[in-house]
């Protein structure tokens, strides 16, 4: 009967965790009619803003394209409260700048574009705005040949002694501006990375993570990886904050292995009530998904530092490939 009865508790509990998932992301998500109107344009300008780039950056743009863009960017702009961030204005000046030039070079005439370069005339003497977005050109030696970058991410190994000092806030902000460079869909940059130092705070977090027992008291400092569901919109993004925070937090960690600072990713695969806990005792934000902790530190190399050894599966269970006889097709 006992077991009968805990079958039926975790079918359940199936359910109300995918209700809850799905409340969650209905409340939070972009296309909410319960968020804040300033934070979905904020990701709605940064979305169109980046399809804009993405067309400066092909081989041979077409004159005139994403009209229909640069007219909703210019409404948005104007409707925007830049005291959320200066980012969307700032990424627009600069796209709306290399439109401009293209066109130019192009020997292409159109009110579009004076339409575009009155908007820029305003906006940037309204908010003082330095252009940062549209273009950056890269020459062919300056493309990164880097002969140990597979030492470095094959050399990462996930982390369980650490030195008890603290990181440097120096330290921290290095990490999070390279982790910053992760690739995240059409530029939303969702990812945010909550820092902590203070012992209660990480006893009180990862006694609600639940999988960190062992060496727990030896971390000092810890970070929480979330994404902002306000960044996603539509049934068909209810898993990319998964996806780009990630790619954020894989990202810190190579930053850290790269600067000497050793971490471990801590898995938050907790119930809803757990989550709102965390969230609760990190002061993290509402409509944040939880992605993952990590704790880091320096590594305690005292004689050796001992890691899992986690070996990998055989490659020939992992790559699938689809070749042309029996090459790849050449380049």
């Amino acid at each position: 009967m006992a077991e009968l009865l805990d079958k039926i508790r975790k079918t359940l509990l199936f359910v109300t965790e995918y209700f809850s998932d799905a409340v969650s992301y209905f409340r939070y998500c972009g296309i909410s009619p319960f968020q804040d109107p300033n934070r979905k344009l904020f990701y709605k300008i940064l979305i169109e803003a980046h399809a804009l780039e993405k067309g400066l950056s092909l081989a041979q743009p077409r004159p005139l394209f994403g009209v229909s863009k640069i007219r909703f960017l210019i409404s948005a702009l104007d409707r925007y409260d830049v005291s959320f961030s200066r980012l969307p204005g700032e990424m627009v000046c600069g796209i709306f700048h290399a439109y401009l030039d293209l066109h130019q070079a192009l020997g292409v005439s159109d009110p579009l574009l004076h339409d575009v370069s009155a908007f820029l005339t305003r906006y940037e003497r309204t908010w003082d705005v330095t252009p940062n977005g549209g273009l950056r050109h890269m020459e062919r030696d300056e493309y990164p040949q880097i002969p140990d970058a597979a030492r470095l991410i094959t050399s990462r190994h996930s982390t369980r002694m650490f030195l008890p000092d603290h990181l440097r806030l120096e330290e921290v902000e290095r990490v999070v501006h390279i982790a910053q460079s992760a690739p995240s869909q059409c530029n939303r940059q969702s990812a945010k990375a909550y820092f902590y130092q203070e012992r209660v705070d990480i006893d009180r977090l990862l006694r609600l993570q639940a999988g960190s027992a062992g060496f727990a008291q030896d971390v000092n400092n810890l970070f929480v990886i979330t994404s902002d569901l306000a960044a996603w919109g539509g049934a068909q993004q209810r898993n990319q904050a998964y996806v780009d925070g990630a790619l954020f937090a894989m990202n810190l960690m190579l930053a850290c292995h790269a600067s000497g600072i050793a971490s471990c990713p801590l898995n938050l695969a907790v119930t809803h009530k757990t989550g709102g806990a965390i969230c609760g005792a990190g002061a993290i934000g509402e409509g944040e998904r939880l992605i993952m902790m990590i704790a880091v530190g320096r590594p305690a190399l005292r004689d050796r530092l001992k890691i899992a050894r986690s070996p990998r599966r055989p490659l020939h269970e992992i790559l699938v490939t689809k070749l042309i006889g029996d090459h790849l097709e050449p380049r």
